[in-house]
């Protein structure tokens, strides 16, 4: 073999690895540009799934508006009472301040709504008696302090002297400790 047949050789061999080089570009370009097709269908579905949730989300916004304020209105009332012990010694207070007299009271912590916004609630049995006036005034400042609370039972009987009444009441205040944030 001459040196012409070698370079020709060689040349062929040179021409035959473009030749493949190219090919195998061409086929990795092919699959990249299907790849891009692939992801370029993927965004615009997001991208359509986005606007379709945009949409919900503001029609959801649009109704739910007046729960949403009114949820707004009552927060800080219903946020209050953070623990027990707080609601115990905020109703204490209250006792306090009423200077009514107390014949018996007792506290317990009873599940209201798994999941709710009101999971717990602080149950006051109390039992008072005192001035008509004086106890009647009491209740409704408890309503007006604390207007979350709820009075889910009250018995009024004649005390024992003059004037007086006895009043055995029920109190709930929602407890809103480790209640899911909103």
């Amino acid at each position: 073999m001459n040196n012409k047949h070698l370079a020709c050789t060689v040349l062929g061999m040179l021409i035959a690895a473009i030749a493949y080089g190219t090919m195998t570009f061409h086929n990795k370009l092919k699959v990249a540009q299907d790849e891009e097709q692939t992801a370029q269908g993927a965004y615009d579905g997001a991208v359509f799934a986005r606007s379709a949730q945009q949409r919900d989300l503001v029609v959801l916004e649009k109704n739910t508006k007046g729960v949403r304020d009114y949820l707004a209105l009552w927060e800080p009332h219903l946020k209050q009472t953070r623990n027990p012990q707080f609601g115990e010694a905020l109703i204490n207070l209250r006792i306090k301040q009423g200077d009514i007299l107390t014949l018996s009271q007792g506290f317990e912590t009873v599940n209201f709504n798994k999941g709710g916004t009101i999971p717990r609630t602080l149950q006051a049995r109390l039992v008072f008696e005192d001035d008509y006036t004086k106890t009647l005034n009491w209740l409704a400042n408890i309503e007006v302090s604390m207007p979350a609370c709820r009075v889910s039972s009250c018995r009024l009987s004649k005390g024992q002297s003059g004037n007086d009444i006895k009043m055995e009441v029920t109190i709930d205040v929602p407890i809103l400790e480790g209640a899911s944030k909103t």
